[in-house]
């Protein structure tokens, strides 16, 4: 229980005589300065900030978003370590709001027309985002895209009060279609997408730097976002000459699609895909993999990251996902950026805290990235270093599986739609000061 709320239960036997005393001087008062004086006296009692991870827990997102939430603790934990936030405890409270787009919406009502969260952090998925980010806009409430990565996310579904923090599928396809299509002579194209949000928008990307880097698209093979028959669709693959095969499949879709596919096709053709999760990964550790994207790993020879890698692992080492990936980095170090925002800016009031949410910036060493970051003010994007990565199997120690092969610098896969984005005024946007 808050303490606060265990203040508020306690019984104070001081009370009695000084209580009648003080109840009879306010009756003789007017009741607005006798309400101002009550007021005044139960806000000596600081109230926690509250934040709400919203990340759909069932489903074949439930690993992502448990993933999610241990980023936001670790980080929500080291500022109330050091006394909180203003002066105020850090409370997490956690909600799923599942795949479906009007309940997911419909929660984020909920959380802040009744729970009076000041904060909302978490999605995982892009659908979600869009649908939640909406509401929030319409309170003022800042959202925290920590981990789904459509391209639309920053561009027609950013908001003021949205910032997105995982690299998009334009991100990863910009560096991975140019790595494919350089090392084929013959650069003939299938895109493989997920019938959704995050799939329809990656897809539309790569198409760009499909064209770019000289190839030309053969073919698309849409999929439901169920997948229910992942052998279906490889024979559709199959039948169509493709010498890369850009696919854009999210969540434990791509275990059970790579699972019955043979390793031999994978050898005949580039297959790219625009983001791999450790969470896709690590709990399949014999399934074969293509080249994909990320943004961190816990293996990376960077500043920090043994370090946070320990911190995790003293937490978290008696689990499933007993080491961090990509997903918790990212929750991680969006949730940080928030509540520092808010100690920089003084105060929970949003516009504020949005103003310095626009100019944050962090060092390579400050991210545990090869790169400098910074979140772009236009499209409120977090611009990062990417990874090209793929997957050498190593069942007996599966966390060593993943093989990095190179990365590049924010400004070289910039998603340029971007640069058009247009987020609503700060007059448009409702005041909100949690």
């Amino acid at each position: 229980m808050h303490t606060t709320m265990k203040k508020l239960l306690q019984p104070n036997l001081g009370f009695t005589l000084a209580g009648l005393m003080a109840a009879s001087i306010l009756n003789l008062i007017a009741e607005p300065t006798r309400l101002a004086i009550v007021g005044n006296a139960f806000a000596a009692e600081t109230s926690p900030i509250i934040i709400a991870h919203v990340a759909p827990t069932t489903g074949r997102f439930a690993l992502h978003s448990e993933s999610d939430r241990r980023g936001a603790e670790m980080a929500i934990d080291e500022f109330n370590a050091r006394g909180g936030l203003l002066g105020r405890e850090i409370v997490l409270v956690s909600r799923n709001p599942t795949l479906d787009a009007g309940q997911a919406s419909q929660v984020a009502e909920d959380l802040i027309t009744q729970n009076k969260v000041g904060f909302m952090l978490g999605a995982i998925d892009s659908g979600v985002a869009a649908g939640m980010s909406a509401v929030c806009q319409r309170y003022g409430v800042i959202f925290i895209n920590t981990n789904s990565s459509a391209p639309s996310e920053s561009v027609e579904n950013a908001h003021r009060t949205k910032f997105v923090f995982d690299a998009s599928a334009a991100n990863f396809n910009h560096a991975l279609l140019k790595y494919a299509l350089a090392n084929r002579k013959s650069k003939r194209v299938l895109l493989l997408t997920e019938d959704d949000a995050w799939g329809h928008s990656s897809a539309a990307a790569s198409r760009r730097y499909i064209s770019e880097y000289g190839g030309a698209v053969v073919g698309e093979v849409v999929v439901p976002a169920a997948l229910p028959d992942p052998a279906g669709v490889i024979r559709q693959v199959a039948a169509l000459p493709a010498d890369v095969v850009a696919l854009n499949i999210s969540g434990d879709n791509q275990i059970r699609l790579f699972a019955q596919i043979d390793p031999k096709m994978l050898e005949r053709q580039s297959w790219v895909v625009g983001e791999v999760d450790w969470e896709e990964l690590y709990p399949a550790p014999g399934t074969p993999r293509p080249l994909y994207g990320i943004t961190w790993a816990w293996n990376l020879d960077t500043p920090g990251t043994s370090e946070f890698v320990a911190r995790y692992r003293d937490r978290y080492g008696h689990t499933r996902l007993d080491y961090p990936g990509d997903v918790t980095h990212a929750a991680y170090f969006a949730t940080k950026a928030l509540l520092a925002a808010i100690e920089r800016a003084g105060t929970t009031d949003n516009h504020a805290v949005i103003r310095q949410l626009e100019k944050a910036r962090w060092t390579a060493k400050e991210r545990m990235q090869n790169y400098p970051a910074y979140m772009d003010p236009v499209s409120h994007h977090l611009q990062q270093t990417i990874y090209i990565a793929t997957w050498h199997s190593r069942v007996d120690r599966p966390e060593l599986s993943q093989v990095i092969l190179g990365y590049d610098a924010p400004e070289k896969v910039r998603y340029e739609q971007e640069r058009t984005t247009r987020l609503e005024s700060f007059a448009a946007t409702p005041h909100y000061a949690p």
